[in-house]
């Protein structure tokens, strides 16, 4: 197994879980693209509220993958954002021969290797594909007051962006008191604890990929996100959404079931 990843905490630590596993034989930890463009001509409240929104992120990420995230023992090769697509990572990648290639947090990949890898490289999406698609794909949901679409996707990676057949969702343990980066970091834990038994399965032939059904869902673009989208959905948690939710959790998650393997 080879991960192509970004270059933060969450990455680093998805890749010491996956190293667990003892399949892992490289990591590409690719530069990680800037969220927000052009911040600095921001209204400055505005700029503080988007500030606070990814500070928080950091403070509940130490608290639950760790203070300090080191990268495994095995190769790790690291580039600039758009790297993965280079001539020299895709020699790279032809080196160390992987079986399968799981992507996390990467551009998007392209041909030749997105090619080379037809039917081997798993896409772990954040987000419940195809209700949510494109970016922000677990912080759109909580805006829309749908804490129920929380959650990741594992699928095959295609041309078209989170749009390959579907090998398994999953959502994560919500419990009272848990705020957006709260929700996201224990659905990276749990994609992560879930992708090797996914994996072993589809590589075994046991698990058949289910297609996606594109009509349906919402799409949104990091253009999109703004410090209004965060007041709204610090407003939702302040009134009581995910209590709500909770308290009708079966019958709400129904109406967005997961897809593939649970």
């Amino acid at each position: 197994m080879l991960l192509l990843t970004g270059d933060q905490r969450r990455h680093s630590y998805a890749a010491c879980s996956l190293a667990e596993t003892g399949w892992l034989v490289g990591v590409l930890a690719e530069e990680k693209a800037i969220i927000v463009k052009n911040k600095a001509a921001l209204p400055t409240e505005d700029a503080a509220v988007i500030d606070r929104h990814f500070a928080e992120r950091h403070v509940v990420e130490r608290l639950l993958l760790g203070d300090e995230v080191e990268w495994p023992n095995t190769e790790v090769c690291r580039t600039e954002h758009g790297g993965a697509n280079s001539p020299e990572i895709f020699e790279w990648v032809q080196t160390l021969a992987p079986d399968v290639i799981v992507l996390y947090g990467t551009s998007i990949i392209k041909p030749p290797l997105l090619d080379l890898y037809d039917g081997r490289m798993i896409n772990l999406h954040l987000g419940l594909s195809p209700y949510y698609r494109g970016s922000g794909t677990n912080f759109w949901p909580l805006v829309n007051g749908e804490p129920e679409c929380v959650g990741a996707t594992l699928h095959l990676a295609v041309a078209k962006v989170d749009a390959g057949p579907i090998l398994s969702q999953v959502r994560p343990d919500a419990a009272i008191g848990d705020r957006a980066h709260d929700l996201g970091t224990k659905t990276i834990k749990a994609a992560l604890h879930k992708l090797p038994q996914v994996i072993d399965q589809f590589l075994a032939g046991k698990l058949t990929p289910q297609k996606q059904d594109l009509s349906q869902g919402k799409v949104y673009r990091r253009r999109d996100f703004n410090a209004d989208a965060v007041r709204t959905m610090w407003h939702n948690f302040e009134y009581g959404m995910l209590e709500v939710y909770l308290n009708d959790q079966q019958a709400r998650q129904q109406a967005y079931p997961l897809i593939g393997l649970r």
